[in-house]
């Protein structure tokens, strides 16, 4: 009867100086194979089987301490198992083990320096050259709705908060690599809000290298506008109220309103504006638009009849500051 494998490493360990060297070196040469080969099947693990709904972080855990290089290993594509966790894998989904392998990849030097364990390494064959948390904070399922469209959203959401526990993921990442841009669309909500409460000031994009959110909302090659255009209003409204969400905020001489009005039709635009900034003495709407985007005064008082009696912090109302416009 063959022995136990347990059985067998315990009598090896006790035998191992009565063996001949020569039947020790093969013996060597075997186990060191066999650790290739136990290693190389532990990344396959990590880049084909693991599952959010099957394993624990202590037994990922202990597959790194075990083989320690199945976090380097890459796949036929090139992605390593960080990169591979982002991705759905026939139906499952392991993307909650990131924050785990990025913190075990940094302690093991996975990527090289100063590359978070895998996080900043660009995806292979990405055409925009996007790294793992860039692709984290937009990346959405085509197709999906619902309950599994919102489940993949609050996975990655949950994901970003907790690599920025570990401090691996950086609050200036989001003007770096663009993230509120990245996850400017109605399926990566939970991931917008995470973003933009941690940073309001990348709503604003005074001194950032990219476009201000709210006219990236409706550019003219976006898809869905009319939610993402209320998504990131609603946004504005809550950490900028004194500016109206940004929405007279100009660029090349145009509003985002005007912009919103050209791109998804006036009466569209003011119902999202109607439900971002209601009639109140704290929002008077036409007092903005006579000082930022007077050309849109009539088309804004149609929909807010009431804004002209309103009036300002300074007690006045739309006529006088029209009038001292003037």
């Amino acid at each position: 009867m063959s022995q136990s494998v347990d059985d067998f490493f315990t009598q090896l360990q006790q035998s191992r100086e009565k063996v001949p060297k020569k039947v020790t070196s093969k013996i060597n040469e075997i186990a060191r194979k066999a650790i290739e080969d136990m290693s190389k099947a532990a990344g396959k693990f990590l880049h084909e089987d693991l599952d959010d709904d099957k394993h624990t972080e202590e037994q990922v855990k202990a597959i790194i301490e075990l083989f320690p290089e199945s976090l380097s290993q890459e796949d036929e594509k090139g992605r390593l198992p960080i990169q591979r966790a982002l991705y759905l894998k026939k139906g499952r989904s392991s993307v909650t083990f990131v924050p785990l392998l990025a913190k075990e990849g940094c302690r093991l030097g996975v990527g090289g320096e100063e590359n978070r364990g895998g996080l900043l390494s660009v995806m292979p064959a990405d055409l925009n050259q996007m790294n793992a948390i860039e692709w984290l904070s937009g990346a959405s399922r085509a197709g999906e709705k619902g309950p599994a469209s919102d489940d993949f959203d609050r996975k990655r959401a949950q994901v970003l908060e907790k690599l920025r526990d570990l401090n691996l993921l950086k609050k200036a990442d989001i003007e770096e690599y663009g993230l509120v841009h990245n996850a400017l669309h109605p399926k990566s909500q939970r991931r917008f809000d995470f973003f933009t409460s941690w940073d309001p000031a990348a709503l604003e994009a005074r001194y950032s290298q990219w476009l201000v959110p709210i006219h990236h909302a409706i550019g003219s090659d976006r898809e869905e506008k009319e939610k993402v255009f209320e998504m990131v209003l609603k946004a504005g409204m809550e950490y900028f109220p004194e500016r109206l969400g940004f929405l007279f905020c100009k660029k090349d001489g145009i509003s985002a309103c005007k912009k919103a009005f050209d791109e998804i039709g006036v009466d569209k635009a003011m119902k999202i504006i109607r439900t971002c900034i209601p009639p109140s003495d704290d929002h008077p709407i036409l007092h903005h638009a006579i000082r930022h985007a007077p050309d849109l005064e009539n088309d804004i008082a149609q929909y807010y009849p009431d804004a002209l009696f309103l009036r300002d912090s300074n007690g006045h109302t739309f006529l006088q500051v029209k009038f001292y416009m003037n």
